[in-house]
């Protein structure tokens, strides 16, 4: 009971200083009446590069994510690698060679630029995929903060959820994108703490197990889908599974809006890449090598029983995190939880801020541009429009009982949909119904070939060889393909667009804002 109250008090506590830091925020934003919609979105490009590095950090720091990463490292050893760490590790070094490029891009959202290229009906269609993609990671990672704070309060899981959401409402509604970042530094800080820790008592628990020969013990070891002797296996899925991990996931998480949002949001290019510098370090350390190092010691302190996860790593291997927390001390589970309501907080308000982005600034701002909005009534809107957004995230996590396949039908649609057609921005000969066809295509592969694949074939057996071993993970890269295929035949076969649309999107000289707030605002 006591430490029930402690766990209370310390979420309390912690709540109530993240609200403070959205209000400081907004007195901050509130003598500037002209461009409150740069500020409220973007942060007026004001940010330092250090804390834009924290910030992306905070925002991959996601316990549902990581979480679902640790499960599959412990399923597959380090086949399951590919699933997460290494595609995120690649992603850091090509974050740092397309900073320049993102700078040049003369629009706030990516629906926005498309539009400059291939019309409103494409910026309505992209704009959509956008909203399902981070309404459903949005949800995900709500739901799996329930999951974890639950046990710690001693409440229901949506209990724990409403009290998640809650101050997150508050301050990202008052301070914007500004706000977000400005948490975000606080709850990496903390994050970074929790992160550590973790990692020590994952390897003090697997040093005991093993009798302080963890490597030989792991040696031994049977993570439960691929067995003995396959814990340092790259390949035991063979060559294709990394390939179609790769070719579904990285187009996607490169032209993902918060991480373009924040790259856009620093002074200039040079803090950019400041950020996106520190960004690769941080991540290395704590999003990809502690998680992943927790995840091989859960074999060791946790190991399968008769080739099934046993029961404080749950089926999936998704509690490997509450597995270690659960015999520390009083004090050290409250520092944790804080670090577990740390670390939602930062990605649910960052997902939570590009959901609603795509719903406001590309689907409703343009019809009151229209009508004559002034500037205070479009932020207004948006701020309403935030608020409904972690509404529905709440509502669709409060009905969920699982995690799933969230995260790979999200990622899968979100390169065959949104990324493909960004990377055709530039190509002179593409067409607006190349764009839209190639976006609805790619929703409709890898929703489909998900069906087929879990529904229909429910079998490796029933698929050539080849393709065997990465059967359930086809989806995620077939709406890309189809995307990609798509793009270039349907454009040569359309009329070639006017010279004065493909002029439409031109590069700007880096830094130079001069005139973007009238431009694209």
């Amino acid at each position: 009971m006591a430490s029930t109250t402690y766990c209370w008090a310390a979420v309390i506590a912690y709540s109530v200083l993240m609200v403070c830091v959205g209000y400081w925020t907004r007195l901050r934003a509130k003598g500037d009446q002209e461009h409150l919609g740069l500020e409220f979105w973007i942060a007026r490009r004001q940010l330092p590069g250090w804390r834009l590095g924290m910030s992306l950090t905070a925002g991959w720091l996601m316990l549902g994510w990581i979480g679902f990463g640790m499960g599959q490292t412990y399923l597959f050893g380090a086949t399951g690698l590919w699933i997460l760490p290494i595609p995120w590790l690649l992603l850091c070094f090509i974050i740092l060679a397309m900073v320049p490029f993102v700078r040049r891009i003369p629009a706030v959202s990516l629906p926005q630029a498309i539009e400059q290229r291939f019309g409103a009906p494409a910026r309505v269609l992209l704009a959509v995929f956008s909203i399902f993609v981070f309404t459903a990671w949005t949800q995900a990672e709500t739901f799996m903060a329930g999951t974890l704070m639950s046990g710690f309060l001693g409440v229901e899981p949506w209990v724990c959820m409403v009290l998640l959401i809650a101050p997150i409402v508050f301050y990202t509604v008052m301070g914007g994108f500004r706000a977000v970042a400005m948490t975000d530094v606080i709850q990496f800080l903390i994050m970074a703490v929790f992160m550590v820790v973790l990692a020590v008592v994952a390897v003090g628990a697997a040093g005991r197990a093993s009798g302080g020969d963890i490597l030989g013990a792991l040696r031994k070891a049977a993570p439960p889908s691929s067995g003995e002797g396959q814990v340092f296996n790259l390949w035991f899925n063979g060559l294709l599974f990394p390939i179609v991990l790769l070719i579904g996931y990285l187009p996607g998480w490169m032209t993902e809006q918060d991480l373009l949002l924040r790259i856009q949001a620093a002074r200039t290019t040079r803090e950019a890449m400041k950020g996106a510098g520190l960004a690769f370090g941080l991540i290395a350390v704590f999003v990809i090598g502690l998680p992943t190092l927790a995840a091989f010691c859960a074999l060791v302190a946790f190991p399968p029983v008769n080739g099934a996860p046993p029961e404080a790593v749950g089926a999936d291997g998704t509690r490997i995190i509450t597995a270690f927390l659960a015999p520390l001390p009083v004090a050290l589970q409250v520092f944790m939880l804080v670090g577990i309501v740390a670390c939602q907080m930062s990605t649910v308000d960052t997902f939570a801020n590009v959901t609603a982005m795509p719903l406001s600034h590309d689907l409703i701002e343009p019809v009151l541009r229209k009508r004559g909005a002034a500037e205070r009534t479009r932020v207004a809107v948006a701020r309403a429009v935030t608020v409904f957004v972690f509404v529905l995230a709440l509502g669709c996590a409060l009905i969920s009982e699982k995690l799933g396949d969230v995260y790979y039908i999200s990622s899968g649609v979100l390169s065959a949909s949104i990324a493909v057609p960004a990377f055709f921005l530039f190509w002179k000969r593409t067409t607006s119904a190349a764009v839209i066809a190639a976006s609805l295509a790619g929703f409709l592969t890898t929703v489909g070939m998900y069906w087929y694949e879990m529904k229909y074939l429910q079998a490796a057996e029933k698929l050539p060889e080849l393709l065997q071993k990465s059967y359930g993970y086809l989806y995620v890269a077939a709406g890309v393909v189809v995307s990609a295929v798509l793009i270039p035949v349907v454009s040569l076969l359309t009329p070639a667009p006017p010279p004065e649309q493909v002029a439409a999107v031109r590069e700007r000289p880096v830094d130079d804002f001069g005139e973007f707030s009238s431009r694209a605002w």
